[in-house]
């Protein structure tokens, strides 16, 4: 039995994940799932869960070896921001178990959009235009010469979790509308700067950035020392609301920046990276979490085993990777469904 330890298993496809888990056909895996909320979905389809701290908690870390210790947990997998930074920051304390994340200095780049961005610039990775605004009394001045460049742009944090924060401002808009439980705004220009700019004056600094074409591309990366492992391209059905569903992309000029980004990042392990054409057809990097997706469970369900290849890193069992060739021109659809559990 491989017992591992998925975080934040509140996510609409949590649910989906740990079933993908736990029907390996290469693993005989145990899941132990962990959140803040005693209401997340996820814990309803564990072998085991329990609740504890948000990931920023000072009491977070001796919570997850706890569990460790008392499951034998052989892998934790982060599946949030901030539990992927502090975990990847006390690697130290968990001996006889794999840490599924990038090291320190690496998650400290990846969870700041300004240092990625100048990461990939060094890098000669095609990056969009953005201006790092530090101080509220510049967002007004900054926005207003990014709309007289482009007609649209967005504002987010550079540092953010799951695409939170996000505000798409253009003309094309008449009104303010809410997406994917309020994460993403759509507004005019005019409601931007009357009704919703002020909402920003404490996320500074905020990221002011060129308006990308639609759709967003989501990219599963997985790598091992800076190697590529796999890179599994997929465009967003509804690309405001991400778990709307999937399309598989057969792009080799995408697969081939996901392996540059392996590169360059060193990465190991399952990450996510978003990304969109610029009016030039080039792709431009928005960011890259640093853990994996919350939907790579859409991959799984189209045929590309990036958790069971996950686990067999994990467990040096790498001859057991293939080369998978996933189908082009597959949508993956999400659906509801119904789950009975004993009182």
């Amino acid at each position: 039995m491989y017992t591992v330890l998925i975080t934040c298993v509140g996510g609409d496809l949590a649910p989906q994940m740990i079933q993908q888990l736990k029907n390996s056909k290469r693993h005989n895996v145990k899941v132990v799932g962990v959140d803040a909320n005693n209401d997340a979905i996820g814990k309803f389809f564990c072998d085991e869960f329990s609740l504890v701290p948000y990931g920023n908690s000072p009491e977070y870390v001796q919570s997850i070896k706890a569990l460790v210790d008392l499951y034998n947990v052989d892998l934790v997998i982060p599946t949030s921001d901030e539990e992927a930074v502090t975990l990847s920051h006390s690697k130290d304390l968990f001996d006889n178990c794999v840490i599924a994340c990038v090291d320190s200095d690496m998650i400290d780049v990846l969870t700041d959009k300004e240092k990625t961005f100048q990461f990939l610039k060094e890098y000669g990775i095609h990056t969009p235009e953005t201006r790092i605004v530090k101080n509220y009394s510049d967002l007004k001045k900054s926005v207003e010469l990014m709309y007289k460049d482009f007609g649209e742009f967005v504002v987010k944090p550079t540092c953010a979790r799951g695409g939170r924060g996000v505000y798409v401002i253009s003309s094309k808009y008449a009104d303010i509308e809410y997406f994917d439980d309020r994460r993403e705004v759509h507004s005019d220009m005019d409601s931007f700067i009357n009704s919703l700019m002020h909402k920003l004056e404490n996320d500074m600094p905020l990221l002011v950035m060129e308006r990308l074409v639609e759709p967003v591309i989501d990219m599963d990366l997985l790598g091992w020392n800076g190697e590529k492992i796999k890179v599994v391209p997929r465009c967003r059905v509804n690309s405001a609301v991400p778990n709307d569903g999937h399309i598989l992309l057969d792009d080799q000029s995408l697969t081939e920046l996901g392996e540059k980004l392996i590169k360059i990042f060193k990465l190991s392990w399952l990450y996510d990276c978003d990304l969109m054409l610029d009016s030039k057809g080039q792709p431009c990097i928005l960011e890259i979490n640093p853990r994996q997706s919350g939907s790579v469970s859409v991959s799984v369900a189209a045929g590309i085993p990036l958790l069971d290849d996950l686990i067999s890193l994990a467990k040096n069992e790498r001859s057991l990777i293939s080369d998978t060739k996933h189908a082009t021109g597959v949508r993956v659809v999400p659906y509801k469904s119904l789950y009975s559990i004993p009182l």
